[in-house]
């Protein structure tokens, strides 16, 4: 098991990301990724970050190469996103 803190920007406001985000969880749950927090810089809402675990770095890159267009419509910005892995 790994988490993930990944820090990307959005191109909307947060609460219309956060809509998408909660709506496209069970798809995350079901493929082992679960959402430990989410929230925005205290003075920027368009910096993002969300920590996540799941089964290995390796499954959550196949994950995000394959809901990348789901990912993107909720107004997440892939080519802002950095990811730091952590393990215990």
């Amino acid at each position: 098991m790994i988490t993930a803190i990944l820090k990307f920007d959005i191109k909307n406001s947060f609460s219309e990301w956060e809509t998408a985000f909660y709506g496209h969880q069970p798809i995350a749950r079901k493929a082992g990724i679960f959402e430990i927090y989410h929230g925005h810089a205290p003075d920027n809402e368009k910096n993002v970050c969300v920590v996540v675990n799941a089964l290995s770095k390796e499954h959550m890159q196949k994950f995000m190469e394959a809901h990348g267009d789901m990912i993107s419509a909720s107004g997440h910005i892939l080519k802002t996103t950095v990811v730091d892995f952590f393990v215990n």
